[in-house]
């Protein structure tokens, strides 16, 4: 995932949990977003569907981490 912003920057999500920083798998999946909006996004100030996201590939895999990430708001 890519954020824009001032917060600007790379992440790659494992999404089995199986992966670690040494795999060299290509991404099922890459998407683009703003930087602030992914911060409401986390802090689940904003609805995972209605949020602008680029995306591309594995359209499933997106959604799947856009409705994980509010839950990295609750303890």
């Amino acid at each position: 995932m890519d954020s824009e912003g001032p917060a600007a920057g790379e992440w790659l999500i494992p999404l089995d949990g199986a992966a670690g920083p040494a795999d060299d798998s290509p991404p099922v999946a890459e998407m683009v977003m703003d930087g602030l909006e992914f911060c409401h996004l986390a802090a689940a100030h904003r609805d995972p569907g209605r949020l602008p996201v680029g995306s591309d590939g594995d359209r499933a895999a997106v959604e799947e981490v856009l409705r994980a990430l509010p839950l990295l708001s609750r303890p």
